[in-house]
């Protein structure tokens, strides 16, 4: 999840202002962390502690209430609801890496990831777009290459992830959905060299840039074997040492969990 929270934040300042190139600064002072990292460790939270992920979330937006939620989040979060709205955005995917890395088995990964999605994403690309989110940080992190990934991506979720980067580039556009920001998530995560090189990827695109680096960073910090020090260290900066010390928590707890 140190990636997710990596890519987050240093795709922060190019949601309105897309590069669609790799060469730009990684951090600036005009980073920021945003609901994708809030949401992503409030899944961590839950986990780590078995809560329900409806009051984690509605603590976490009371705690965090201007971290730039999506509309219909937000609408539900505020209110006195508890009952999912069949949202299909990809909110569900950029917060589901830590279920990634919690569990040791594929079957549970899906099942886990389809529970964190279902409480607000019931539509079922969103829940789809977790599923495969977590299933990509799952076989990262316990040695499948990228071509089994791909393969398993594609067969069990039907997503194409045979273009290219430089085929996606020129006509992508600003998408909150799945169906349209996870694929190229794992493509940016698949055409890349290392853990910054799949980073630089996802911004490159354009688009939602935070969701995508977040969705981007999670699967590559588990198939890379981690985050670098020097991205994560500046990362982890940004946060507030409530974030900062549930993700160190998730972080100790979970990070030799490998599969059986």
């Amino acid at each position: 999840m140190l990636g997710a929270i990596a890519g987050d934040i240093i795709g922060s300042i190019y949601e309105f202002d897309n590069h669609r190139h790799k060469k730009f600064p990684l951090f600036s002072d005009r980073c920021f962390f945003t609901d994708d990292t809030v949401l992503t460790v409030a899944v961590a939270d839950a986990l780590l502690h078995g809560s329900d992920y409806v009051e984690r979330f509605k603590h976490y937006y009371r705690l965090y209430p201007h971290a730039g939620y999506g509309a219909r989040f937000h609408q539900w979060v505020s209110s006195t609801a508890t009952q999912p709205y069949n949202s299909w955005g990809n909110g569900s995917a950029m917060r589901v890496s830590p279920v990634g890395f919690a569990f040791d088995d594929l079957d549970t990964v899906l099942a886990a990831a389809a529970t964190s999605a279902a409480v607000t994403h019931n539509h079922p690309e969103g829940v789809k777009g977790a599923q495969a989110t977590a299933a990509a940080i799952f076989l990262g992190r316990t040695g499948h290459t990228k071509v089994e990934i791909r393969r398993y991506i594609e067969t069990t979720f039907a997503y194409d992830l045979g273009r290219s980067l430089d085929q996606i580039r020129p006509v992508y556009k600003f998408n909150e959905s799945c169906q349209e920001t996870v694929p190229e998530a794992i493509i940016a995560f698949l055409e890349s060299t290392d853990f910054e090189d799949a980073i630089r990827n996802a911004v490159s695109l354009g688009g939602d840039t935070d969701t995508l680096a977040c969705i981007t960073g999670g699967i590559a910090e588990a198939f890379y074997g981690g985050v670098p020090d020097a991205i994560s260290s500046t990362a982890m900066g940004y946060l507030n040492p409530h974030l900062r010390e549930v993700t160190m928590k998730f972080f100790a707890v979970y990070r030799n969990l490998s599969a059986k």
